[in-house]
């Protein structure tokens, strides 16, 4: 072979050595883009079960939380108990519950620790009465009167023909009787007359139905489809706006408080979190409540 033709012969085999290595280069390539391309399998999330019970002064706000709660966080389920405040609080202490909302804290007891506790967000105890009824404002010793028995017909308000009041309340261990218990009768007896009525939907139509009832709810449950059936009254001339119940204006205003055995964790944590923080602060606004986190310091 002359050296023209090893030279031509060196070269196409040079050519050839170059070809395999930029092919296999390419294969190489082609599988790591491949391989790239496969899609990371998605993790399936563990259901997570939380047990929570509410006061009815509460339980509207606990079951919206909890509703908007599960749909960005659709694993978590909320097994929901409701009861009085006293029995949501016993709940809590027996270790059936892990987290509460209730209208009244439970007193101190020498027997366990102290709960975890946090404000929620504040309502009012509004004072109602039939659309009926002239009457639109009492000062808040007129009120205590009336439930005391020391007034007992409207016409000690210049009012005719409704008769003799009707006068209701809650049962005992109600939170928003309690409250209206602390802030209005300070003590003093209730008249023997009351009518006790066993919820706040039956409070509401006891007074949407009866020209001469008065009655006390929570006023975060007024909302715009039940406001037409019952008349809030003005006390000592305010009305339980959310401004007058953050300023202090209206007299008859408590907070809605979170109770657990101790500070949650894991995913208790997390929800508690998210219903103390902007987004389940604006449900509470939503709701007619005074979120806890605009109140003042």
């Amino acid at each position: 072979m002359s050296w023209v033709g090893h030279k031509i012969t060196e070269y196409l085999m040079h050519r050839r050595t170059l070809f395999s290595v930029a092919l296999s280069l390419a294969c190489a390539l082609s599988l790591l883009a491949a391989c790239t391309r496969v899609e990371t399998p998605k993790v399936t999330p563990v259901t997570v079960r939380l047990r929570i019970a509410s006061d009815s002064a509460a339980l509207p706000l606990l079951q919206a939380l909890t509703s908007a709660y599960t749909t960005e966080h659709p694993n978590v389920v909320f097994g929901m108990q409701s009861g009085d405040a006293q029995t949501v609080a016993n709940l809590v202490f027996a270790g059936q519950v892990d987290l509460a909302a209730v209208s009244i804290l439970p007193p101190d007891a020498p027997d366990r620790p102290k709960p975890w506790v946090a404000d929620l967000a504040m309502d009012g105890v509004a004072i109602i009465v039939n659309p009926a009824n002239p009457v639109n404002s009492l000062s808040l010793q007129e009120l205590r009167d009336i439930y005391a028995g020391a007034h007992n017909s409207w016409s000690d308000f210049g009012v005719t023909g409704l008769n003799d009041m009707q006068v209701a309340v809650r049962e005992e261990g109600d939170g928003t009787r309690a409250t209206f218990d602390s802030l209005v009768m300070g003590g003093q007896s209730l008249t023997s007359n009351a009518v006790l009525l066993p919820t706040v939907e039956v409070a509401m139509n006891f007074v949407s139905l009866q020209a001469n009832a008065i009655a006390y709810v929570p006023s975060g449950r007024i909302t715009g489809t039940v406001a037409s059936k019952v008349k809030i009254l003005s006390i000592n001339g305010q009305q339980p706006t959310p401004a007058n119940l953050t300023s202090g204006a209206y007299p008859l205003s408590r907070m809605l408080n979170l109770l657990a055995p101790s500070e949650p964790q894991g995913d208790l944590r997390l929800f508690v979190a998210w219903a103390l923080g902007h987004a389940g602060q604006r449900v509470a606004s939503n709701l007619n409540y005074v979120p806890a986190a605009q109140l003042p310091n």
